[in-house]
């Protein structure tokens, strides 16, 4: 049973942990706000919460540095993506916030914050959820009650502009405007549909050119201490595309006139290291942008325009999910659905087709 005893001016709540150990809270102006609040205490021991201050009074800084990070098991580039989102936006904002002070509404005006600094909707939605994962791990181990996310219906974050591919000409352009020994990268990029990383990681080794294909297997790491990410994107990207003879004649020459990087890769920087996706990307948005192309749209226009290119050349989208290495059909379906001719005529005439083949009188007639 709660007690409640006074010292000078203040008020103090005594109660029993779980252990039979007493534990005790002061500074409450009224007898009675410490008697409610020793009872809550009980309440939430009987409930099997949680209540040493130690633990339920972390700031989300010493969470994720003393418990968060030590339970990640992603990939290194993840752990990248999740050390900047950290940095520069949540730690910020919350670092020093103890986690039970943080309310719900305290989360939506960071988000109204975020979008009006410029972010996208969906660079938004990647941090918001960073930190519902933190809190939802302190909340399943007891540092933290109840999440200011519970009962918070969150929509997914919608694509800011449909895909726009490039033209041939545009894509000929960007690669001119390189340097002679990094317009092969351009290339790459139109003729495989490759992401940006799989392009800087790609090896003479993954290349068979008598079976014309290309084994997926590798990215270029951001770590520099690293040649490789440890995985790929997903599962699905682990695959073998084909190698067009065009794209074939260009890396043959492209050898013979600059030879490989380390480790056999196709790329190299100026000094014969590792090209990393940074540089690289920054060389390919000088190039863009010199023939217009808008701000925001880098390397991965190249696999966009290898998509809508198969796809105007009669590939199903099956196939092309598993070109470009997508988990699920519906990942491609909204990338990349509405750059299918839009075929709803054809479709009707297909069903005139069948009810006429099918029909036991000569014309159908509508029933009244």
């Amino acid at each position: 049973m709660a007690t409640v005893r006074s010292r000078g001016k203040f008020f103090y709540a005594r109660w029993r942990e779980k252990d039979g150990s007493s534990a005790e809270k002061g500074g409450f102006v009224t007898a009675k706000e410490a008697k409610q609040y020793g009872e809550e205490q009980e309440a939430l021991i009987r409930a099997g919460k949680n209540t040493k201050p130690s633990t339920l009074n972390l700031t989300v800084f010493q969470f994720v540095t003393t418990v968060w990070q030590k339970t990640l098991d992603v990939r290194d580039q993840t752990k990248l993506d999740y050390e900047r989102s950290l940095n520069s936006h949540i730690l910020p904002k919350f670092g020093v916030v103890p986690m039970k002070d943080i309310k719900q509404v305290d989360i939506k005006i960071w988000q109204v914050e975020l979008k009006n600094s410029g972010l996208s909707e969906r660079t938004v939605e990647k941090h918001i959820n960073l930190l519902a994962s933190i809190l939802k791990l302190a909340v399943e181990n007891q540092y933290l009650h109840n999440s200011p996310f519970t009962g918070w219906k969150r929509g997914k974050a919608q694509k800011r502009n449909k895909v726009v591919p490039l033209t041939f000409q545009q894509v000929t352009a960007i690669a001119n405007g390189l340097m002679p020994q990094y317009r092969i990268m351009v290339w790459i990029g139109y003729f495989t549909g490759m992401r940006p990383s799989e392009v800087l990681g790609l090896t003479w080794a993954q290349i068979d050119f008598d079976n014309e294909e290309i084994e997926v297997k590798h990215q270029i790491s951001r770590d520099t201490s690293k040649v490789y990410e440890k995985y790929l994107k997903t599962e699905a990207s682990y695959r073998t595309i084909g190698l067009s003879q065009e794209l074939a004649g260009l890396l043959r020459a492209h050898q013979a006139q600059f030879g490989l990087g380390p480790n056999g890769l196709i790329l190299k920087n100026r000094l014969g290291g590792v090209l990393r996706y940074p540089d690289a990307a920054s060389m390919f948005r000088k190039s863009a942008r010199a023939i217009g192309m808008k701000e925001g749209e880098g390397m991965h226009q190249l696999r966009h325009t290898c998509v809508s290119t198969l796809i105007a050349e009669g590939g199903n989208m099956k196939e092309i999910q598993g070109w470009v290495g997508h988990s699920t059909i519906t990942e491609t379906m909204d990338t990349y659905g509405h750059l299918f001719p839009n075929s709803m005529g054809a479709l009707s005439k297909k069903l005139d087709k069948h009810a006429k083949q099918n029909a036991t009188t000569p014309t159908l007639r509508a029933v009244n």
